[in-house]
């Protein structure tokens, strides 16, 4: 059988920031989430989507009579 899945993880991560202004602080915190993060230590729920039915055989083999 073949399967197609989309995996959806939502990630946390707090941070600590010091800044004068919410969008300065905004930007800093934008940097630090484009370096690396590492998975295990901000992943807190992972679940899979099927894209593509459940395919159980290969329907061209059967010939529907009439």
């Amino acid at each position: 059988m073949e399967f197609k899945l989309r995996a959806n993880i939502v990630m946390s991560k707090e941070l600590t920031i010091e800044a004068e202004h919410l969008a300065e602080a905004l930007e800093k915190a934008h940097a630090m989430m484009a370096e690396p993060v590492s998975m295990k230590e901000t992943t807190r729920e992972m679940y899979f989507d099927v894209l593509s039915g459940i395919k159980w055989a290969d329907e061209s083999k059967f010939r529907c009579v009439v």
